[in-house]
Formats: structure tokens, sequence, C-alpha cells
């Protein structure tokens, strides 16, 4: 069974830190995936001038595919259970990680090195933070931010 878990917190709070950090630790032994929200758009997947980017820009959704990589673009927004088949098929992952997406309902790290949105907070099943903030969340599990290990510890120890 692949064990999801959901990363929320406010923008630079760290969660792409703590995740390719749990990739790094995790990916010489399992396979992991991981899925990014971009609700703004910022992220950028291809180069202006380029074939694909000038299929894509035609209208066209487009796969990119080579020895190392493919890279999937659609102009619609999929269903989070397209993205989860989609990240599924083929190969059973035995983590998968998601980056933002705070609707989906699984299991909820909230990262926070500063500020952050209560909300979060309250619908977090657990806190990833710096030493000097874990005081301020004493009615969920707090985790250090920094200890990777820990982190991975704490997933592992979910009843899936």
């Amino acid at each position: 069974m692949t064990k999801v878990i959901s990363f929320s917190g406010i923008s630079n709070s760290g969660k792409t830190t703590l995740i390719e950090g749990l990739c790094k630790i995790l990916i010489p032994n399992f396979k992991v995936g991981v899925i990014k929200h971009d609700p703004k758009n910022k992220m950028v997947f291809d180069t202006k001038g380029k074939d694909s980017y000038k299929f894509f820009e035609s209208g066209a959704d487009v796969a990119v595919i080579s020895p190392s990589q493919t890279t999937i673009r659609f102009h619609q927004s999929l269903p989070n259970n397209k993205v989860l088949d989609i990240m599924n098929n083929n190969k059973s992952l035995d983590y998968l990680f998601i980056e933002g997406f705070k609707t989906m309902p699984y299991k909820r790290i909230c990262v926070i090195r500063d500020a952050f949105v209560k909300e979060d907070v309250i619908n977090a099943d657990a806190i990833a933070t710096i030493d000097s903030l874990k005081g301020q969340f004493s009615d969920k599990v707090t985790l250090d931010l920094n200890n990777h290990n820990e982190i991975l510890d704490w997933i592992n120890a979910i009843k899936w």
C-alpha cells in the first residue's frame, strides 16, 4: 500500500526542502512519487521556442519522453484522483508526497518556519517546525523540521 502524505504551509516555509530530503533518504530503496500543486502557475516546464513549448502553445496536450524522464502537460486541471492514478500507473509507489492540495484527504504535515496559516495547523496531523517554535503547538505532534529521519519515522508509524 502506498503511503500518501500531504505537506502544507505558506510559501518558502521549507516544504520542498523537506520533501527533497525525504526523497534522498528513501529513493535508494523505495519507489517515491511527488505531486506538486502550483496554484499560482509559477512553475516553468519548458523553454520558449523549443518544440514541446510550441506544441503546448498550439493548444495540444504534450508528453515529452526521454531515456531518463517523462514530462506531461495538460491544458486543463485534472481531478486529484486522476493525477494519483497517473503517478501510480504501471508501478506501485511505496511513498507519494503531495506538496499543497490542502483539500486532499490524506495525512498532513504542516511545515512552519515562521509565519503560518491557522487553518493549516488545525487541519494538520503533525507540525514540522524549528525548535524555537515547537512550544506553540503543544496540542499537535511536533517534529523537528531539520530531522528528516524523525519525520520519516512518524510517517512509517502511521497505521496504513
